[in-house]
């Protein structure tokens, strides 16, 4: 009983993957005999039906298997192809034409009298020549739509491998973003306990003020862990001049000055930047020189954000922290804003250390909102 029921499930599944075969067989059976028994008022015998479609249907898909063989390489395709039509056309000559005399003298299938030879060899031509034509139409038809199918697999294979090394790069990005924000915060973190450090042991009136302006930036460098990657402009301007006023209660008087626009509340950056650059002023520039006041400006204008600096350089360089804040700054410009971001700096005619970034406002806000859209489709 298992048997015959794996038997049925069997030949069910093979009706229904040559479903569309035995469909245009089976119309192409019917037509064709409507169509001699419209013409001639002849119609055959079941017996004689079943076995000559039995050969035609065995010589369509023989020729067409033994054509894909033949044209599967290039070399010899010119020679093969004749070689296939003609043998096979031989063949199937001299078995209709057996199978016919065998019927026609043994059995009654075939009705009337067996024509002459002559008669007999024309029609089996002209009906191979015909299932030929058909089976190479054929042949033709499910090569295209191999081919089209490999196509389409390739397309999608290749679409896939695009958007896998798209988000790999994303996924790299973030990695060396959040890498390099590594580097910068605990920079940040040490000079503030610096600072602490020097107004507790001095004694100084002024550690409330100090402690308050730390919490303060503290509290921000913590907060850019926790975002989208992002911070709000104006938030990281009012740590810079929490630095700032840091810096004046524990290094005395210095000379800096942060300009910064009206219409900056909305604008979303890469957090650090600012404070990176201060810090770099901090380090290597002099800004004990009043009449060279180093400063900072940030501002919008013409479609970009703009930021620029410029200070007086120390006579002596200083070795305390690490030098690659300016290269950390440039990298994660590149990462996050790709070509929309610009970023020069150097030594200018008058002895000055300039240094110039501009972003695409538009890149700043589609930035912004693909990193929070990610992150909301990752959480």
């Amino acid at each position: 009983m298992n048997r015959l029921n794996w038997s049925n499930i069997k030949l069910r599944n093979w009706i229904y993957t040559y479903r569309i075969h035995l469909i245009a067989w089976s119309a192409f059976i019917v037509w064709e005999t409507l169509i001699i028994l419209f013409f001639t008022g002849i119609l055959g015998t079941f017996g004689n039906y079943a076995i000559h479609y039995l050969i035609n249907i065995t010589f369509f898909y023989t020729y067409a298997l033994l054509l894909e063989k033949a044209t599967g390489f290039p070399n010899g395709t010119a020679w093969k192809v004749p070689l296939i039509v003609i043998s096979t056309i031989s063949i199937y000559l001299a078995l209709v034409t057996g199978v016919d005399i065998i019927l026609y003298n043994y059995t009654n299938l075939l009705p009337g009298e067996m024509p002459n030879l002559r008669i007999r060899i024309s029609r089996v031509l002209y009906r191979g020549s015909f299932f030929i034509l058909f089976s190479t139409g054929y042949y033709f038809l499910k090569r295209f739509i191999k081919e089209k199918t490999e196509k389409s697999r390739i397309e999608k294979q290749r679409f896939q491998m695009l958007l896998d090394k798209e988000k790999m790069e994303k996924e790299l990005a973030m990695s060396k973003n959040a890498f390099m924000k590594a580097q910068i915060n605990p920079h940040l973190l040490f000079n503030t306990f610096e600072f602490v450090h020097q107004k507790l042991s001095a004694h100084s009136p002024e550690d409330a003020k100090v402690m308050l302006y730390l919490s303060d930036m503290m509290r921000f460098a913590a907060n850019t862990q926790h975002n989208e990657g992002f911070v709000n402009l104006s938030e990281e301007i009012s740590q810079c001049e929490n630095l700032i006023a840091l810096h004046h209660i524990t290094q005395g008087a210095i000379y800096i000055e942060l300009a910064s626009g009206p219409d900056l509340d909305e604008i979303k950056l890469i957090p650090l930047v600012l404070l990176t650059i201060l810090e770099n002023m901090f380090k290597h520039g002099n800004l004990n020189d009043v009449e060279n006041k180093a400063t900072i400006a940030v501002y919008t204008f013409d479609g970009k954000l703009r930021i620029e600096s410029r200070n007086l350089p120390r006579l002596i360089k200083s070795k305390v922290g690490f030098g690659s804040g300016m290269d950390n700054i440039s990298n994660r410009l590149k990462y996050a804003y790709h070509q929309n971001a610009e970023m020069t700096a150097g030594i200018d005619e008058e002895g000055f250390y300039t240094l110039n970034i501009s972003i695409s406002l538009n890149a700043l806000n589609t930035a912004s909102k693909t990193t929070k859209a990610e992150l909301t489709i990752l959480a």
